[in-house]
């Protein structure tokens, strides 16, 4: 799947009112998708419009940044919005969290297994992953889960290797003198000695989701099936709401993935004295697998 940048705009007001949203707990709206003509248009207020236009069985996506959004920023909502939109569109599973790969000499269990992180937007997932990474457990993904369903194995590939912090997060993983462009933004941290990358795909064993209460005492509950797909639904990326074919198409994979695989519903407060408290809570969980 390729795409085309152009050179930067506005983001001029659009008529048509948009058939869906995505808005964080906050209530700030992150993305609006509207018709264009026989395809689509996504708009990420404030960043980029992408223009999604059918060709046969694929689309051509034209993506235009704002003034204020540079060519990075552009890159990353092009591989962490769009390719697991039409990913999902087109029969895929993907989902909206970070994952760890838990080797079986750390974990206490007869196989290397993956342990992936669902959650809202600053949720807490890139950073609870980059806490397992800085423990020796590389990470494998920072936003996008990409599954692969293979002979009753769900096999997760690793995508870049790059954690997107904020400056906090940032030093509280590296250090103190850790340099950020801007402490209000999330930028790029690469993988290194101090945040291993896993470049192999890995099996998923558990999936956990984060609790929206960020003050919340350590807790984790494994959910039953039916609680886990109910749970797995708002994690992830899909383009057309009102397609009702591809969403029961998505509805099954999505039942099939709460079947087969452990749920557990995690909360913790968001606080990084926590985090080896909530690693340990996880291994421990992890190890109990059978």
């Amino acid at each position: 799947m390729t795409w085309m940048q152009e050179t930067p705009r506005e983001q001029s007001a659009l008529i048509n009112e948009p058939y869906d949203r995505w808005v964080a707990p906050g209530g700030v709206c992150m993305a609006e998708f509207r018709r264009e003509g026989s395809g689509f248009l996504i708009r990420f207020p404030g960043q980029a419009d992408f223009s999604l236009q059918r060709e046969g069985e694929t689309f051509a996506i034209t993506g235009w940044p704002t003034p204020d959004c540079d060519g990075q920023t552009l890159t990353n909502l092009y591989h962490n919005a769009i390719e697991p939109i039409l990913g999902n569109h087109h029969g895929g599973l993907y989902l909206h969290g970070s994952a760890v790969v838990a080797p079986a000499s750390k974990s206490g269990t007869a196989e290397d297994g993956v342990i992936a992180f669902l959650g809202l937007s600053r949720g807490g997932k890139t950073t609870l992953a980059g806490s397992f990474a800085r423990a020796g457990f590389p990470f494998l993904t920072e936003d996008v889960i990409d599954l692969r369903l293979e002979d009753g194995t769900y096999w997760l590939k690793p995508k870049r290797s790059k954690l997107r912090l904020f400056a906090d997060s940032a030093r509280f993983l590296l250090g103190d003198d850790t340099e950020f462009e801007n402490d209000d933004l999330k930028q790029d941290v690469e993988a290194g000695k101090a945040l291993p990358f896993a470049q192999a795909q890995a099996p998923l064993r558990q999936i956990f989701l984060l609790g929206t209460d960020h003050a919340a005492p350590l807790s984790i509950r494994q959910l039953s099936s039916q609680e886990a797909l109910g749970a797995l639904m708002p994690h992830a990326f899909i383009l057309d709401v009102t397609d009702k074919a591809r969403l029961k198409g998505h509805f099954t994979r999505m039942a099939d993935l709460s079947q087969d695989i452990a749920c557990y519903a995690l909360d913790f407060t968001r606080d990084y004295a926590e985090l080896p408290r909530v690693r340990s809570a996880v291994l421990e969980a992890f190890s109990s697998l059978r």
